[in-house]
């Protein structure tokens, strides 16, 4: 259980990935969860839910209009936060999205959809301080 306990809160605004987040994180590997679809209380939500391991960031547009990359700038901009891994889990194009994430200052990228095996191991990964980038099986020289 590679993520027993730890505390990741993730902003996905779609219901499916929410689940299958939950199915993997929370159910087989005991990790405390807490989703938000970044609306106008969305700090204050991820304030609520502190202390946070991880941040989880689906990159499209969110409940309000605004991308993955500019709520990573309001998380980043309060000190509290400053120190907490973001990685994107999006679909967008890869090869574009890491490169704008790794210039960002994210820790990582996975690409949706996730895969069940390998998704808790890499959350563990970047917990514990490791940097992953990961474009998933379907696209050629993934990265593991």
């Amino acid at each position: 259980m590679f993520l027993n306990q730890k505390r990741i809160f993730i902003v996905e605004d779609d219901m499916r990935n929410r689940i299958v987040y939950k199915m993997i994180l929370q159910n087989t590997h005991k990790a405390i969860l807490e989703f938000d679809r970044w609306g106008a209380d969305g700090m204050a939500h991820l304030e609520k839910f502190a202390p946070v391991d991880l941040i989880v960031l689906d990159l499209m547009f969110l409940m309000g209009g605004i991308s993955g990359y500019e709520v990573f700038d309001q998380i980043k901009a309060r000190e509290e936060f400053a120190h907490v891994p973001i990685v994107a889990v999006s679909a967008a194009e890869p090869s574009s999205a890491m490169a704008k994430t790794q210039q960002k200052g994210f820790n990582g990228f996975i690409a949706k959809p996730v895969e069940d095996e390998l998704f808790a191991e890499q959350l563990a990964d970047l917990i514990a301080g490791k940097e992953v980038w990961y474009a998933g099986e379907r696209f050629a020289g993934a990265q593991r």
